[in-house]
C-alpha cells in the first residue's frame, strides 16, 4: 500500500509519514498506527516496496528504527527485489540496528536469499561492512552460500582484504 487513510479523510502516502517520523513526531505516528494498526507492515514506498523499517535503515536514522521496533512487525516481508530488513543492514547498517532483533528474528532472516541468492552476509562483504560481518557471523550466517554469479560473500571483486580475513579465519574456526 501506497497511502493510508485516516479516520478524518486525510490520505498520507508514504513520504508523508516518513516525514512524520524523520521529524521525531512520535506521538503523531502512535495516533495514525491506532487507526491503522498494520501500517508498520503494509506502507510500502512506491518504487521498490521498502517498509518505514527498512527505510530507516537505509537512511541511518536509528532514532526512528528504535521507535518503530516497538510496533509489531512481520520481518519476513521483502521489498521488490526479495531484501529483508537484515539485506539492508548488511548494505547500510551498523550493528546497532542488529542488536535490537530477537534470536528468533535473526535465525529467520540471517541466510535469507534476494533475487540474485545475495544473503545479508553477501551484502555486508561487499560494502565492507566488517563488524556487521563479523556479527552476522557469530549469529550463525553461513559464509559458504553461493550466489547467482556462485560467489560466497567474500569472493565479491569488492571485498577488502579485511573482509577476506574475518570470513576465512571465521570458516577455519
Amino acid at each position: 500500500m501506497r497511502n493510508v487513510t485516516l479516520n478524518d479523510g486525510t490520505t498520507l502516502s508514504f513520504d508523508d509519514v516518513w516525514k512524520i517520523l524523520e521529524e521525531k513526531k512520535f506521538a503523531k505516528f502512535e495516533e495514525i498506527f491506532h487507526q491503522k494498526p498494520n501500517i508498520v507492515n503494509s506502507l510500502r514506498d512506491g518504487g521498490i516496496g521498502w517498509t518505514l523499517l527498512m527505510w530507516a535503515v537505509y537512511k541511518d536514522r536509528f532514532d526512528v528504527f528504535v521507535h518503530l521496533m516497538n510496533y509489531p512487525h512481520d520481518f519476513s516481508l521483502v521489498d521488490n527485489v526479495g531484501w529483508n530488513v537484515l539485506h539492508f543492514v548488511g548494505y547500510k547498517g551498523k550493528v546497532r540496528h542488529l542488536e535490537k532483533f530477537d534470536q528468533q528474528t535473526i535465525e529467520k532472516l540471517i541466510d535469507g536469499r534476494d533475487i540474485w541468492n545475495n544473503t545479508p552476509l553477501h551484502y555486508a562483504a561487499r560494502w565492507n561492512n566488517h563488524d556487521v560481518i563479523r556479527w552476522l557471523l557469530a549469529k550463525g550466517a553461513d559464509p559458504q552460500l553461493k550466489n547467482k554469479d556462485g560467489q560466497r560473500p567474500d569472493e565479491h571483486d569488492e571485498c577488502d582484504g579485511v573482509t577476506k580475513e574475518i570470513i576465512r579465519s571465521f570458516r577455519s574456526s
